[in-house]
């Protein structure tokens, strides 16, 4: 395959795990925590996991002890496209010397 077709596969992947991480980062946030987890989650708050503090990697956020306001599949998902994003740019990388090393030399 070609470096930029391998550079192209490496940026859509890039571009996954930003959209999915900024999906899983805009379900942390919210002005008023209990009513969030009491009305809208449907979940007891418990002040003493609330207040332990948001983590932006992994991604979480709790309510109580056993529900988390971001998705689980968040995490995964964001290592998951940071290892393909590195293995395209790897191959994008190795393609080019590859490529570099192909080409012969004109000596007139």
């Amino acid at each position: 395959m070609k470096p930029r077709n391998w550079a192209i596969a490496a940026s859509i992947s890039f571009l996954a795990m930003m959209l999915v991480y900024g999906y899983g980062a805009s379900r942390m946030f919210s002005l008023d925590m209990r009513k969030e987890c009491t009305y809208f989650l449907h979940q007891d708050y418990d002040p003493k996991y609330a207040s332990a503090g948001e983590q932006f990697f992994p991604l979480s956020k709790k309510c109580n002890a056993s529900y988390n306001m971001v998705p689980s599949f968040v995490n995964p998902s964001v290592v998951l496209f940071l290892g393909v994003t590195s293995l395209c740019a790897g191959a994008a990388v190795v393609a080019a010397v590859r490529r570099r090393r192909a080409v012969p030399l004109r000596v007139n």
